[in-house]
């Protein structure tokens, strides 16, 4: 179990060790972890950022509704300190993620601190070890975050945060497929820096400047408006759906993406 690994000045302490007991109520078949991540694990966040976790739980306990829902619902009671927001994988498919250097797994093994659980977590890190020093298998991590777009675009948003969060994701992958395709000598560091929203277009800006196109400093500059209105969204603001469908269309643009725009009208 974790020793208060976020900021907690705003949080209340009592409400930490509720959260934390309640966890350990919550029947799995596996132990599970529960992972801190993002802005406000690294200090870097502002007013606006959210509470990042990583449910890391067996493939058996995912499969079931009940567990997650559990889970997600306990870390919602931090809503008072920030919007929670939570994604869940298992140790089997984060172990395939970060052996061909994925972005987001990346993120977590280096930068990610346990906020609840022990065990698994510290014999994926040593893994990982033995592998971030080896070349990155470029055909290997474009083929899966060109997987992941397509998932993305055959996903059907039933919320407008649903489908600002569908459209960030597919863009900000295109510019990670670009990046491993097009630059020759990419590092550990830069694809780490790749899954922070806000470095993304200054590490391109500056690193990247002689490469960059017209269509990718586009989608540059769409990439952080989107994630300015998930922001916005995590913090109950109005967004006008009008914006959503330009921005929707920009990035079918962008892309030349034929498919992503039959699917709109399937």
């Amino acid at each position: 179990m974790s020793e208060f690994p976020m900021e907690y000045e705003a949080l209340n302490p009592n409400l930490y060790a509720q959260v934390l007991d309640d966890l350990e109520l919550i029947t799995s078949h596996k132990p599970f972890h529960i992972l801190f991540y993002g802005s406000r694990e690294r200090g870097d966040y502002n007013q606006s950022s959210d509470l990042n976790f990583y449910l890391l739980a067996h493939s058996t306990d995912q499969m079931k509704a009940s567990f997650v829902d559990s889970v997600s619902k306990t870390l919602n009671r931090l809503e008072v300190v920030a919007p929670v927001n939570m994604i869940a994988g298992d140790a089997d498919s984060l172990r395939h993620r970060f052996k061909i250097h994925e972005p987001g797994s990346i993120q977590l093994l280096e930068n990610a601190s346990v906020f609840y659980g022990e065990g698994i977590w510290d014999s994926l890190q040593s893994e990982w070890k033995k592998y971030k020093d080896k070349s990155i298998p470029k055909k290997e991590l474009s083929s899966y975050l060109e997987k992941r777009i397509r998932f993305f675009k055959q996903q059907v948003s039933r919320n407008v945060k649903e489908e600002v969060s569908q459209l960030e994701r597919i863009c900000t992958l295109t510019l990670h497929v670009w990046a491993i395709k097009n630059i020759e000598d990419l590092s550990i560091s830069e694809l780490l820096m790749m899954d922070i929203p806000n470095q993304i277009s200054p590490l391109f800006t500056n690193l990247y400047k002689f490469e960059l196109d017209d269509t990718i400093m586009e989608l540059l500059n769409l990439q952080q408006r989107l994630q300015t209105l998930k922001r916005e969204l995590r913090w109950k603001k109005e967004i006008s759906r009008e914006e959503i469908y330009e921005l929707k269309y920009k990035l079918i643009s962008l892309r030349k993406d034929e498919e992503f725009l039959l699917n709109l009208w399937a």
